[in-house]
């Protein structure tokens, strides 16, 4: 049987005490042909006396610290594999997770074009105690694409699970890295799911193959908190030139699509807002948009619900005030 090697891509950072447990999930695949890198974003912690405990039987980057973009671009560049399986260090992997991820890719021609694989995630709490009936990621039809979704929309949605769900062939990597760097501290993944589903195929598996850790600073996966102005049009860019690589139309523009509505509602620039809502329900007309419409004037009207309750509020608490004086 044909084994490929498949490259384990663990970003860590100042997670020492969650990481050697990711490195032992690791090295328990029940897949022979694997090597371990872990790249160390510049940690502050006992990160660096745990990856000593494994010299020998993981591939070792120090680097200083830059964010977890720069951690993928470490990784990548160190890798050998012709499958790359993502894992942060705060989680882990079943045992069949990488044999069952490669029989996935094979089935599909391995590196015959540019494909994704991701599954499930149980989630677990920091003790490593599993959530009942929680599970990180998405299932679809495969093989997907989204980019007749973004010439229509001028924008994406991110159609898999966290970075620990993530695995792509040598063929895919090959398109999308080096990721930017710069204004990408966390949530790289963005990019790479994102890539893919413009340049490439997702395939999804409705299995649970390792295990997402909810703890303090960790839980970025589907929290809907707006990202700075610096990353979105680093994403914007970065996408636009891999359409273009790719002979492709790069039709990217975040701020032409529905993806502007929450800045602008946060920021009440109602005026740009309805205008923008208008012409982009009538761009595109269709149960999406108009159910991002729908949504949005709901919300909207939650905020001018709870601002005059707290005008009411404050202006009660004044008359209070005014009659104890009295």
């Amino acid at each position: 049987m044909f084994t490929p090697l498949v490259s384990i891509l663990i970003n860590n950072y100042n997670y020492g005490r969650f990481l050697g447990a990711a490195i032992e999930s690791a090295l328990s695949q029940d897949y022979p042909s694997i090597e371990i890198v872990v790249v160390d974003d510049g940690s502050t912690d006992n990160s660096r006396d745990i990856i000593d405990r494994y010299a020998g039987r993981i591939i070792s980057v120090i680097k200083e610290n830059g964010g977890q973009a720069s951690a993928f671009n470490a990784g990548f560049a160190a890798s050998q594999g012709e499958i790359l399986c993502f894992l942060d260090a705060d989680d882990l992997f079943n045992p069949e997770k990488v044999g069952r991820v490669v029989k996935a890719f094979l089935e599909q021609g391995l590196n015959s074009r540019s494909l994704m694989v991701h599954h499930l995630l149980a989630v677990k709490n920091e003790t490593g105690k599993e959530i009942r009936e929680l599970y990180a990621g998405r299932t679809h039809t495969s093989p997907m694409n989204l980019y007749d979704f973004a010439k229509r929309h001028r924008c994406l949605y991110y159609e898999a699970g966290p970075t620990t769900t993530l695995s792509i062939n040598r063929a895919l990597a090959n398109r999308l890295f080096p990721i930017p760097e710069k204004g990408v501290r966390v949530s790289a993944d963005d990019f790479v799911v994102l890539g893919a589903s413009l340049v490439g195929e997702l395939h999804s598996l409705q299995e649970t193959l390792g295990s997402y850790r909810v703890h303090g600073h960790n839980n970025w996966y589907g929290d809907g908190r707006p990202k700075p102005p610096e990353y979105k049009h680093a994403l914007e860019t970065y996408l636009n030139a891999k359409l273009s690589e790719s002979g492709l139309e790069p039709v990217i523009s975040y701020e032409k699509s529905m993806h502007a509505w929450p800045g602008l509602r946060d920021r009440r620039q109602w005026i740009r807002l309805y205008w923008l809502m208008l012409r982009v329900c009538f761009r595109d007309r269709d149960r999406k948009t108009f159910a991002a419409a729908y949504h949005t004037t709901i919300e909207i009207g939650m905020m001018a619900m709870k601002t005059i309750r707290r005008k009411r509020a404050a202006l009660l608490g004044k008359h209070d005030e005014r009659q104890r004086t009295l």
